[in-house]
């Protein structure tokens, strides 16, 4: 009974390792590759944003205020806007307390300034199609402008256009329950870079992998600041979505839909420490089983040659 209780002892390991695996297989499928953060970095000279919730404060130390107006050809020109359709105003410092539900567009004029344009819902801060020109001497050197909301990176690409995105990478990260068990930890379950040109996007998608229920934007918490780099100019937009079911929309150039990038189970799976140490372990249990069962196996075929041996060393000689 005690040659057997070791052997009986690995086999009831090995199987409680492998439920737990199967176990961590099922919670990374059912829970691990649905709510997941998006982290993007992006280098572009333009983004659109469409801003949500009462944190949207920009206090900007100097700007330039460009009212749009009907069309006036005797107007002076003007550095700042076309003074054509624009009434400028002198510059001096503005704070922009942004209501939930604004859009707006910001750009890198090639001047190296900035342009922050009201598309929609942004009054009282600037009426549909004012701008606020922020010169290059002072964006060089201004401070972050956080930003809380959804955003498209970079504009889509057409001839002559000033607003594309540059460079950049994104990260998928998740929180699975397999591991959280253990840890508090989000884990970097897919990654990539972002090509020029290519316009970005966070949406909520629906249920099934985006088959059931409406996609909608996801919101972001980033923030806006300066290139430091004169040989790299842009703005330098960083955000980190909500955990949520989420997915990256990449569009190009030349391509009716956008490329989703959803990471799966897989992508779970093959990231999950939990998962991949699990596998190690029984790994080496079954290799200790087989070893086991090897030894045992060579004891008792050399026993009976060993007893034969005995027998005759203790039957006395004959007369």
């Amino acid at each position: 009974m005690s040659d057997q209780n070791p052997k009986n002892l690995l086999r009831k390991i090995t199987a409680w390792i492998a439920g737990l695996i199967v176990v961590s297989f099922c919670i990374a499928v059912i829970w691990g590759s649905w709510t997941r953060t998006f982290l993007v970095e992006a280098r572009t000279f333009g983004a659109i944003l469409a801003l949500r919730g009462d944190t949207n404060t920009w206090e900007l130390e100097n700007a330039v205020l460009c009212e749009a107006k009907a069309p006036d050809p005797t107007a002076k020109p003007n550095e700042y806007c076309p003074s054509v359709i624009f009434t400028v105003s002198e510059s001096g410092p503005r704070i922009l307390d942004w209501p939930p539900g604004a859009v707006v567009s910001v750009r890198l004029r090639p001047d190296n300034s900035l342009q922050v344009e009201a598309i929609s819902g942004a009054a009282p801060v600037l009426d549909d199609g004012d701008r606020l020109v922020i010169p290059s001497e002072t964006w060089m050197r201004h401070g972050v402008l956080a930003v809380n909301g959804a955003i498209i990176f970079g504009g889509n690409i057409a001839s002559g256009a000033r607003d594309y995105l540059l460079s950049g990478h994104w990260e998928a990260r998740q929180e699975s329950l397999a591991s959280s068990l253990f840890r508090p930890t989000m884990e970097t379950v897919k990654q990539g870079k972002l090509s020029r040109g290519a316009s970005i996007e966070i949406w909520r998608s629906g249920w099934l992998w985006g088959q059931r229920g409406k996609a909608v934007q996801a919101t972001v918490f980033g923030h806006i600041t300066p290139s430091f780099n004169q040989d790299e100019p842009g703005l330098i937009i960083s955000v980190l979505s909500e955990a949520a079911r989420l997915e990256l929309h990449l569009a190009y150039y030349g391509l009716e839909n956008p490329a989703v990038i959803r990471p799966d189970m897989l992508d779970t799976i093959m990231t999950s420490p939990v998962i991949l140490a699990a596998a190690a372990i029984l790994g080496v249990l079954v290799l200790a089983l087989d070893l086991g069962n090897g030894l045992q196996g060579g004891s008792q075929t050399s026993s009976p040659k060993l007893s034969v041996i005995k027998r005759l060393r203790l039957r006395p000689p004959k007369r």
